[in-house]
C-alpha cells in the first residue's frame, strides 16, 4: 500500500500513530491523561460503531425484511430487545430479567453444542483411532502420545482415588503432560503478541517514512 497523497489519508495515517504511541504510554511509564484519551477514545468509537452495525443489521437486514413478508413473529425479539433498556430504570428492572435469562440459556446452549463436538467427541475419536495402513513413525508416535496423554491427564484430576502405586505414575505423567500442554499454549501467546509489537513496529517506522509501506 503506497503512502497516502490526500489529506484526509495522511490525517488519518498521523492521527492513528498518535493514538498508538497514547496506548503504548501505559506500559512505557504508567496511567496517565494521555493514555486515558486514547482508551477512552477508541471505547467510544467501538461502541458507536457497534451500534450502528447492530442497528442497521437488525432492523434493516434481518428484521425489516421478514415483518413485510407478514411474519408478524419476528417482533418477538425486538420486544425482548427493547426490554433489555428497562436495566437502565431500578423501578422497572425485573423487566429486564426475562430477555437475559433468555440470552444466557440460548448462548449456554449453542455454546455447549459447539463444545461437545469439536472439544470432547473428536477428542475421543481422534484418541481411539489409530493411524491408516503405511502411516510413518511420527503418525505413530502423535498417536501414541496423544493416547497416553488424555489418559494420564484425565487420571490427574480423579480425586475420588488415592494417587499411589501405579495411580500415581500415571497422574505424575498426566500432570507433567498439562505442564507441557499449557507452556506450549503461553509460548504461542508471547509469539503472537510479540508479532502484534513487530507489527506496530513496523507500522511505527512506516508513517516516519523510514520503511517502505
Amino acid at each position: 500500500m503506497p503512502y497516502p497523497t490526500d489529506p484526509a489519508g495522511i490525517a488519518g495515517l498521523w492521527i492513528s500513530w498518535l493514538l498508538m504511541l497514547m496506548i503504548y504510554s501505559y506500559p512505557l511509564y504508567k496511567e496517565n491523561p494521555v493514555y486515558r484519551f486514547a482508551e477512552h477514545t477508541y471505547i467510544g468509537l467501538m461502541l458507536a460503531i457497534m451500534l450502528i452495525t447492530t442497528t442497521i443489521t437488525t432492523t434493516i437486514r434481518m428484521v425489516g425484511p421478514p415483518l413485510m413478508q407478514g411474519k408478524v413473529w419476528y417482533v418477538i425479539p425486538v420486544i425482548l430487545g427493547f426490554m433489555m433498556f428497562f436495566l437502565l430504570t431500578p423501578r422497572y428492572r425485573w423487566l429486564s430479567r426475562y430477555p437475559i435469562a433468555i440470552l444466557v440459556g440460548a448462548g449456554f446452549g449453542l455454546g455447549m453444542r459447539g463444545v461437545l463436538i469439536p472439544n470432547i467427541t473428536k477428542q475421543v475419536i481422534s484418541t481411539i483411532t489409530p493411524p491408516a495402513v503405511g502411516a510413518g513413525a511420527v503418525d505413530w508416535w502423535n498417536y501414541i502420545y496423544i493416547a497416553i496423554g488424555t489418559i494420564c491427564a484425565v487420571m490427574y484430576f480423579v480425586l475420588t482415588w488415592e494417587h499411589r502405586g501405579a495411580m500415581g505414575y500415571a497422574t505424575r505423567l498426566g500432570r507433567w503432560i498439562i505442564m507441557i500442554g499449557l507452556g506450549a499454549y503461553f509460548g504461542n501467546t508471547v509469539l503472537f503478541r510479540m508479532a502484534m509489537l513487530s507489527g506496530r513496529a513496523q507500522f511505527f517506522l512506516q508513517v516516519l517514512r523510514i520503511a517502505p509501506m
